[in-house]
């Protein structure tokens, strides 16, 4: 059984201890958050329970549902020793599959590693589920998927407002740690954005711009997998310019052959997609903004066309967990780097010489 933190801007399936939440916003408004806990377990992940954090806002002092779940999280890493995962899905995923994709994606990466064996990753995970529905896989731009796919894009656009108001009252926990000298847990804080979840985050940073004057750097590693996002989002501040200064470093996953963002460039009038060729001026990235190419080693394990090979490609994840451990890029095994591009492609084996 894995337990599974979420916050989430959907529509709860009933006001009163709701067990599922839909593919709309809360009633309550785009940037109205419930956070809570689920206990995933099952082999295909499908078997959830919820329970919501409750909250009294009338209550002096008022009970806040982030406030438990972060000391909830805060206590887990101090007593476990665990670093933790903030996770935000793409498109086309429901509440329930959101919390089942994040339990697989702490399964991978908690399992045997084959570079340090007697030291597995430990993790907390997390998981930002915003209101999704559409499909990148069509045939016809003009179908129903095609409508669906729009509505995501809006849907992902407009809750960024929610996921920055969960960063900042993230911010705001961490920094009150600090000045109330609580006990610190030392761990660290990651983020993995899939699909058009990087959607949501550039909307997010967005949205925390204009409510604080220094952006707080929270994240110690941010992973971009499979981004739905412009290769150009790093070279303009209305789109991912500033997410270099939330994290210590940035690594870029993409495949050249991934079949859904062929269908978003290509059939929904997208910009070239971020995680198809990476980003478009590699050389000119900030210094801790690294792009990894994982084209060969997708072809020979899988279906070259795979979106979701962030949890089902066991050479992604082996180069996952090393950047989790805060591995040097330069030192990370299994990496060739390409000084005319500024990229790293993944190798077959661990060994650099390894083609």
């Amino acid at each position: 059984m894995t337990r599974i933190y979420f916050a989430t801007n959907r529509r709860p399936n009933r006001a009163a201890d709701p067990d599922d939440f839909g593919s709309n916003f809360s009633d309550d408004g785009l940037a109205n958050l419930r956070f809570g806990r689920a206990e995933v377990s099952g082999s295909n992940f499908d078997q959830i329970q919820i329970r919501v954090a409750s909250e009294d806002l009338l209550a002096d002092p008022p009970v806040l549902g982030s406030q438990a779940i972060f000391e909830q999280v805060r206590q887990q890493m101090a007593q476990t020793g665990e670093d933790t995962i903030i996770f935000i899905h793409g498109f086309n995923t429901s509440f329930r599959g959101a919390l089942s994709q994040a339990a697989r994606l702490h399964q991978v990466l908690t399992a045997n590693d084959p570079i340090e064996p007697t030291r597995p990753l430990r993790l907390n995970m997390c998981v930002f589920s915003w209101p999704s529905d559409g499909s990148l896989l069509l045939t016809n731009p003009r179908s129903r998927d095609a409508v669906a796919y729009k509505n995501d894009r809006l849907d992902a656009a407009a809750s960024g407002v929610a996921f920055a108001r969960a960063f900042l009252k993230m911010a705001d926990f961490i920094n009150d740690i600090n000045q109330n000298s609580q006990p610190r847990c030392n761990q660290r804080l990651h983020l993995i954005a899939h699909s058009m979840g990087a959607y949501v985050l550039r909307a997010a940073l967005q949205e925390v711009k204009k409510q604080v004057v220094q952006l707080p750097r929270i994240f110690d590693q941010v992973l971009l997998t499979a981004a739905d996002e412009d290769d150009d989002a790093f070279d303009f501040d209305y789109k991912l310019f500033s997410l270099p200064r939330i994290t210590r470093r940035t690594s870029v996953y993409f495949n050249r052959n991934d079949l859904a963002l062929w269908a978003s460039d290509t059939l929904k009038g997208n910009s070239p997609r971020l995680g198809t060729d990476g980003p478009m001026q590699p050389q000119q990235l900030p210094r801790n903004v690294y792009p990894i190419d994982c084209t060969d080693i997708i072809s020979r394990i899988t279906d070259p066309t795979e979106h979701g090979y962030f949890t089902t490609v066991p050479r992604v994840v082996t180069d996952m967990r090393q950047v989790i451990r805060n591995q040097i890029p330069d030192e990370i095994r299994g990496r060739r780097y390409i000084p005319e591009t500024n990229r790293y492609r993944l190798l077959m084996g661990l060994d650099p010489q390894n083609r």
